[in-house]
């Protein structure tokens, strides 16, 4: 066998190893108690991204890298700034989105959180990790649909509601429970029972990896009644760019040059050296802004298709809805 064959044969098991692992972690020891999860919701004020903000149900709560965090900014003793995900105190950032096609006007309700980091035994190890929630709304204020993905562009998901008419979905879409890369998640949540009571979204975040492990709703007394309940911040999205430090602030993104779009302190070395070489980028995998790619500086694209990148744009709803066969 020539060096050519053995070198594409090392890097395809590579692959496989670091995906496998990725998806399913490595299993504690045998008699190894894991730590209850901790639920964190956020106070309801009356507002409308309150309402619908996510209960986030998080597995080993008792690691920090499991934790939803605040971002923070501190020196790092060699007179640079570094941004860090302070673990003590949850904070859910928030904006409120419209969006308008042939068929109707639509309000997206985005919720974004982070994580310390994932540990380097998965494939997406890196600092500063997080997730995103989108509810769409019709013009009367239903949810339609429930969108997730990781502020990489990973890990997409869809889950439609039952106020959502079938033949607005993508033409091969199953109500049956969906498998996302190796998570079995619902392809359909009904809102029929809840429709005279007040109920959440509530994700059940993995452990290490932080994907999504489940979909499922909640009432405000089901969310009393549960273990380890903590309170989180509700903020705006726009927090995110004037971290305080000291008398300055400092935004949680990348300002300028080559990084310029991207989360601070926020590198993914194992996707890099498997995946940017076959994908066209050299910073796949890194977590990133949510907006125009004109003030951003980079395209929030969820697709692995290099030609597709504007199209699957997630800030660029309407075509990222038609992209993936949804019809709105």
């Amino acid at each position: 066998m020539d060096w050519t064959k053995q070198c594409l044969y090392f890097i395809a098991g590579m692959f496989v190893l670091f995906f496998t692992v990725s998806c399913t972690g490595l299993r504690a020891p045998q008699g190894t108690a894991k730590a209850g999860p901790q639920t964190l919701s956020v106070e309801q004020d009356g507002s409308l991204l309150a309402k619908y903000a996510p209960v986030f149900i998080l597995d080993e709560a008792d690691k920090n890298y499991n934790r939803i965090g605040t971002p923070a900014v501190r020196d790092n003793g060699a007179g640079d700034l570094e941004i860090y995900i302070d673990t003590l105190t949850p904070t859910i950032y928030s904006l409120e989105q419209t969006f308008k096609t042939e068929r109707g006007e639509y309000t997206n309700l985005i919720y974004r959180v982070h994580f310390e980091r994932t540990p380097f035994r998965h494939l997406t190890g890196g600092r500063n990790v997080g997730l995103l929630m989108i509810v769409t709304l019709d013009q009367k204020g239903l949810p339609l649909l429930i969108t997730t993905v990781h502020t990489c562009g990973c890990y997409l998901a869809f889950i439609p509601t039952s106020n959502l008419p079938a033949n607005r979905y993508p033409e091969s879409w199953s109500v049956s429970p969906q498998d996302v890369y190796g998570e079995r998640l619902p392809g359909l949540i009904s809102l029929e029972d809840s429709k005279n009571s007040g109920y959440r979204f509530a994700l059940r975040i993995k452990s290490g990896t932080h994907r999504i492990a489940g979909l499922s709703l909640l009432s405000e007394d089901d969310i009393l009644l549960r273990s380890n309940v903590m309170t989180a911040a509700l903020q705006p999205m726009k927090a995110l760019r004037e971290l305080p430090f000291g008398k300055a602030e400092v935004s949680f993104f990348e300002t300028e040059g080559a990084r310029k779009g991207y989360v601070r302190n926020s590198q993914k070395p194992l996707e890099r050296l498997l995946m940017s070489w076959w994908l066209l980028d050299w910073r796949v995998g890194e977590d990133k802004d949510l907006g125009p790619k004109e003030l951003t500086g980079t395209v929030f694209y969820t697709s692995l298709k290099p030609w597709a990148r504007g199209k699957s744009d997630l800030w660029d709803f309407e075509n990222f809805l038609q992209y993936w066969g949804w019809k709105f």
